[in-house]
């Protein structure tokens, strides 16, 4: 028992180890204000000046806070109107400002008050941000409240932000400094509690707050970005699993003291995130995670928070974080891994911005209301000195340059069949280009900033008339693009550089050609589509590039004007009166009828997509132009970024995940036809529904018709006359050959992608109360869409006659405000309908409603005149009821192998497929099917499952089907019921107690999983298990084994139900340094061969990850799982065991059977440093641990507690390859086993 103890010591100093306190900790003595240097700092001019407080709407005696005494004595000496004071949320506690008739609203009023009345001398600005505590005053409509309560009192309209309960703000503060400001709680808001959350925000979906994030982080790289929001990214506080001592003693709000309970309650609470408050829950880590990549790619950028009642201050890799939440209460704080100060009294900071361009954060206590400092840091360097003396001052006027070096292109006969040949010559290929410098080029240039994109690196210009141009390199970068497209939610930019990874990215960028856009905009000049006008130049390194000179320069660069308001006057953009970006467009569009799509130039310009086969036509790869007249505002498109045209993917490889990923078939060699209509259009295929609101089949065959009437062989041959001379040779003709048989074809084509398209039509009206008049006649659907208007119904701005034998389904989005839907006609077999009503009273006269369903809110007012049998689904699921024009409608298939080795299973092989469908019901998808199949070598056993789960079935709860298939080869052990069984391998072999069996079952029954990291699901099943008496093996010897039933061996089939919870919380899923997991599976089993025999069962498990070190390389994982039977008529497979997957790593598979087992499992883990291992970063780390188990049975007697010991290593590859190699000893020997797979 002497382990038993050690193991419950280790568990103690764990939970006792890392405590936070109330005074002042310092990672170094040299920040402490006796010790800290401040003459560097004095000496500065400062720019800017952030007074950050937070929380500071908790008093609790009537009066102000120390906090805000403090702060208002250091805040009034502020004489500049460019300093900022903020409040960082939680601005009223405990609900936020109710509404007037409340009785909390006096004391809700006071507590704001008492804020207001701390800056009322204040020169700067004032700024309030909402928290969570702020959003439980009903939602969105508490926020507003507290917004007009501000700002009134302020008489300011900048006072409070964001507006309207929106997510986002962006406020220049000055040419060096941008103020972003995030509502956290926007993102941990379950929507589906308030219907109009989004209804005054253009940013409705979630992914869209990070696609404004990331816009605004390249946006303003150039500047010092000033992030404030409620929660912060990183805390050493109570939300960051950071607690007292006093808390191992006195759980929650409990004044009795229960140390081991509250011990229990504190590792739960510190390690799992259980609430959404805390960093590590699941949804708020998923916020946080895909923040700190978007930042991390970001020069400078500086988080400031509250949400902990503390201060603190942070630098976790590159992002720096300021937790200054104690405006009012104050709690306990630690230094954690990262943290170079805390306190955990009263207090605030300030964030100082120098014109240097440094920065520095102090912070002050607030003891009986005199601010003390406590730190000071300096939080970003000055910008650096470039020294540009050594570049050259004279250039050449031409230079011959190529994209890649020569030995870089040159490949094996082996590697060009096996990843393709591309136009790796070209990209070899040296080719004549001009010098340039910035300050001479076109009349001179100056760098705006950088560039974003997914691939392209690129520098923003800016001419001596302000105008912008893209500077467009042609190498691209592959590393970019990993980090953008495939690991949104992990920073890896530095770990695939100088990998196989980036070598093959690279290489495969060859697949288009380079230089192919130089004849585009001849091309789209021909058949009449607007177009930028790119130009071939060469950009040494020199002076005017200043400290771009280290990633740019050198190099073949595009440049072109980009397409926005200072380019009205260029002819290829059609001298429009304006030019909106994509986002633009959706929100006019929906704003007012008066906006309209040319919907034949739009769909011109998508057939010329499929002639050139450009297949990368997403959102931001356009343009409008819009044109003002009669009334109207008319949109045409502007087709931007022209660099994957012509493209060449050849190679045995991708021909081979072409059949295995669906994806992968947008990627199509170029000829004369196209290969999918679909696929090539995956990226386009969102805008085009949304856009295509009234086009029919003769439009598109029109449209086709012009540009296969238009196009002609010499404008072809003048076209491609425009590429560098060096690479006209190479493969051009052939790309000019395709292009006309494709040209040919271009009708068929056309009509191709129109039938797979119509198949669902998507039709929108505005969010101003519209009439939609749906008249279903035999063989088509007219759709009628018009503006209400003085209670008279407008002419049409949508009219669309839609056809049976083209469509199979409609989606009709009524948007906001009042609208009429009026749904007529008795035609035969009518297309499938849904109708998503929208915010406000929508009314629904509805005469004939075979096919059709109505969305509408739950908790709105609506109007059902009569629904003529039509489904009519009230509910306020965001996901329902919400217009997102990008909603994804498509397939996606992964499939996943394995291998392993076990004693018992022998060498095992693996495969997962999981097929994923997405359409209106994503959450986060429609449906997924999930298909395992795995053969054990060591027993010729064959082992099929099936998963599929079907979301939003029944309101929140998901469908889930299942069923499983093994063959009569299929085993599992038996070695008797007993805690003191014998193992006889080493006389006997293993197949002694290897059991064969059969065995068929299914499942049926709902499941709800919440973004907070819970699951509950409840499913009905069946099984029928056919168990084989093999002659010598351990069912044959009745000393071991006698069947209760007669029929045993002719099988047993059983129904019956089951519960089960789990919750999992990490914060890295592959390799976590802090998580928990909690499962609880209850049920009962009836057996159908013997209806009298059934008995219940209960499975709990609970385990934690505790990082021990702080560089969190060394962490504790803990386990302890345990299965309970009740009632004694359940067969030996039914039975509780232990082995070497539930709980005795050292033991063979259901080593010991019995009534009732528990076990315990406590591992220490070491992470090496991640380092390339050629084709992926990998990480390295090792393991040494031991097990603690026993079962017991009814009439036995046994004190033993079973135990092992042992470790191993595991080897991850970027979260995406994985597997675990562990040795472990126990009474009967070592076990070996390893597995290695593949995870998406």
């Amino acid at each position: 028992m002497n382990k038993n103890y050690l193991f419950l010591n280790v568990l103690l100093c764990l939970l006792l180890s890392g405590c936070a306190t109330y005074n002042a900790k310092y990672l170094d003595e040299k920040f402490q204000p006796e010790n800290f240097d401040n003459s560097s700092l004095s000496r500065k001019r400062i720019n800017t000046s952030f007074y950050l407080i937070g929380d500071a709407g908790g008093d609790k005696d009537g009066g102000s806070t120390y906090a805000l005494d403090a702060f208002k004595k250091v805040i009034d000496t502020s004489k500049t109107e460019n300093d900022y004071a903020i409040f960082l949320g939680d601005n009223i506690y405990e609900a936020g400002l109710p509404k007037k008739k409340s009785p909390e609203r006096k004391e809700a009023e006071r507590r704001l008050n008492i804020q207001i009345a701390s800056v009322e001398n204040f020169e700067g600005k004032k700024l309030f941000i909402p928290g969570n505590h702020d959003w439980y005053a009903g939602g969105v409509e508490g926020v507003k409240r507290q917004e007009k309560y501000i700002k009134d009192a302020f008489d300011d309209n900048e006072a409070f932000q964001p507006e309207n309960g929106c997510p986002i703000e962006m406020k220049g503060v000055n040419d060096e400094i941008e103020l972003m400001i995030i509502d956290t709680q926007w993102y941990l808001e379950n929507w589906d509690n308030h219907p109009t959350i989004n209804d005054e925000c253009t940013i409705r979906t979630r992914e869209a707050l990070f696609l404004e994030i990331e816009n605004e982080f390249k946006k303003n790289n150039e500047k010092t970005i000033v992030v404030v929001m409620h929660h912060p990214m990183y805390t050493n506080g109570i939300h960051g699993g950071k607690y007292s001592i006093d808390k191992h003693l006195y759980p929650s709000q409990s004044k009795f003291p229960l140390p081991i309970l509250a011990s229990l309650v504190t590792q739960i609470r510190s390690q799992g995130g259980v609430s959404i408050q805390d960093r590590y829950n699941k949804q708020y880590n998923e916020l946080m995670q895909r923040i700190s990549v978007l930042a991390s790619d970001t020069d400078k950028v500086i988080f400031a928070s509250g949400h902990e009642h503390s201060l603190q201050y942070i630098e976790h890799d590159a992002i720096k974080q300021i937790v200054s939440g104690a405006g009012a209460k104050q709690s306990a704080a630690a230094l954690g891994d990262d943290g170079l100060f805390s306190y955990g009294g009263q207090g605030f900071a300030i964030l100082d911005i120098f014109e240097d361009e440094s920065s520095a954060v102090r912070f002050y206590s607030a003891v009986d209301g005199n601010p003390k400092l406590l730190f000071t840091k300096e939080v970003f360097p000055p910008r650096k000195k470039v020294n540009l003396d050594s570049l050259p001052k004279f250039y050449p006027q031409t230079v011959k340059a190529s994209i890649y070096q020569q030995n870089d292109t040159d490949v094996s006969e082996v590697h060009k069949s096996l990843w393709g040949d591309h136009y790796r010559e070209v990209y070899g290929t040296p080719v004549t280009a001009q010098v340039a410098t910035l300050d001479t080029l076109m009349g001179g240039f100056t760098v705006d900033r950088k560039g974003g994109g997914h691939q392209t690196r690129s520098l923003r210009l800016r001419d001596k008339d302000g105008r912008a141009y893209n500077l467009r390199a042609l190498r691209k970068s592959a590393v970019q693009f990993l980090q953008s497209v495939a690991f949104k939610d992990k920073f890896v930019q530095e770990e695939f550089k100088n990998t196989f990874t980036e070598d093959l990215i690279l290489d495969f960028y060859t697949s288009a050609h380079p230089y192919a856009s130089l004849a585009v905009a001849e091309l789209s000049n021909a058949v009449g589509i607007y177009h930028t006008n790119p130009k071939l130049v060469y950009i040494p390194k020199h002076k005017a590039l200043g400290k771009y000179n280290d990633e740019y320069g050198d190099e073949l660069y595009f440049i072109e004007e980009r397409p926005d308001e200072d380019f009205l006057m260029v002819d290829s953009f059609g001298n429009p009166d304006s030019i909106d970006s994509t986002e633009d467009l959706f929100e006019n569009l929906r704003d007012d009828e008066e906006y309209q799509v040319d919907e034949n130039a739009f769909l011109r310009a998508r057939i010329f997509d499929m002639l050139i086969g450009d297949w990368d036509r997403h959102t931001d790869q356009w343009r409008w132009a819009r044109f003002d007249e009669n009334g109207k505002k008319i949109y045409k498109p502007i087709p931007r970024d022209r660099d994957q045209v012509f493209s060449k993917f050849d190679g045995a490889i991708l021909g081979t995940l072409k059949t295995l990923i669906p994806a992968v078939q947008q990627f199509q060699n170029y000829d004369g036809d196209v290969e999918n209509v679909k696929w090539i259009n995956e990226a386009g295929i969102k805008m085009d529904r949304t856009l295509l609101r009234n086009a029919t089949k003769q439009d598109w065959i029109r449209e086709a018709q012009f540009i296969q009437d238009n196009l002609s062989d010499e404008e072809i041959d003048i076209a491609f006359s425009k590429l560098p001379l060096e690479v006209q040779d190479l493969g051009v003709s052939t790309i000019k050959e395709s292009l006309r048989e494709r040209r040919s074809n271009i009708v068929d084509i056309a009509k191709d992608y129109y039938n797979y398209i119509s198949s669902l039509i998507i039709i929108t009206g505005t969010d101003k109360d519209d009439h939609f008049e749906i008249t279903r006649g035999n063989g088509e659907t007219r759709v009628q869409i018009s503006r209400i208007k003085d209670d008279k119904v407008q002419e049409p701005f949508v009219d669309r006659l839609i056809r049976s034998d083209e469509t199979r389904e409609i989606w009709i989005y009524g948007l906001d405000d009042d609208d009429v839907f009026h749904v007529s006609g008795e035609g035969k077999r009518p297309i499938k309908m849904k109708i998503i009503g929208g915010q406000n009273n929508d009314i629904y006269d509805i005469e004939d409603g075979r096919r059709l369903k109505v969305f509408e809110h739950k908790t709105k007012p609506n109007t059902v005149k009569q629904r003529g049998g039509a489904h009519i689904k009230f509910s306020n699921i965001y996901n329902f009821n919400t217009y997102d024009p990008l909603k994804k409608k498509s397939v996606s298939n992964s499939i996943l192998p394995a291998i392993g080795f076990n004693p018992d299973d022998g060498f095992l092989v693996g495969i997962s497929d999981v097929f994923t469908t997405f359409g209106f019901k994503n959450d986060p998808f429609s449906s997924k099917h999930t298909f395992n199949a795995t053969y054990s070598f060591a027993t010729k056993a064959i082992n099929l499952n099936y998963e599929g789960d079907f979301a939003n079935a029944f309101g929140q709860w998901n469908l889930v089907v299942g069923g499983k298939f093994t063959n009569e080869s299929f085993s599992r052990n038996f070695f008797g019921f007993g805690n003191e069984t014998e193992n006889f391998d080493d006389d006997l072999g293993l197949d002694y107690n290897r059991v064969r069996n059969g065995e068929l079952g299914a499942h049926l029954g709902v499941e709800s999983d919440n973004t907070f990291g819970s699951k509950l699901r409840i499913i009905a099943n069946f099984e029928r298990i056919e168990i084989e008496q093999t002659e010598g093996r351990v069912l044959a010897d009745p000393e071991i084994f006698t069947p209760d039933l007669n029929n045993f061996y002719g099988g047993q089939s059983f129904v019956g139900v089951e519960g089960a919870y789990t919750y999992v919380s990490a914060d890295n899923d592959a390799n976590p340094t802090r998580g928990f997991e909690f499962a609880a599976i209850v049920g009962g089993k009836r057996n159908l061969s013997s209806g009298d025999r059934m008995y219940a069962y209960l499975n709990p498990k609970m385990g934690f990850y505790n990082a021990l070190s702080r560089n969190r390389k060394l962490v504790l994982k803990t386990l302890i799982q345990s299965q309970l039977r009740l009632g004694d008529d359940f067969e030996f497979y039914q039975a509780a065991s232990l082995g070497a997957r539930t709980g005795l790593r050292g033991y063979r598979f259901n080593r010991f059977t019995g009534e009732a087992a528990l076990a315990g499992s406590a591992d220490l883990r070491y992470s090496f440093d991640q380092f390339s291992a050629g084709l992926l970063p990998v990480q390295i780390g090792v393991f040494g641990g031991g097990d603690l188990g026993r079962v017991w049975v009814d009439n036995q007697e046994s004190d033993k507690w079973h135990n092992d010991f042992g470790g191993g290593f595991w080897v991850n590859m970027i979260d995406t390859v994985s597997g675990q190699v562990g040795a472990f000893v126990g009474e009967d020997g070592m076990r070996i086993d390893f597995r290695f797979g593949v995870r998406l």
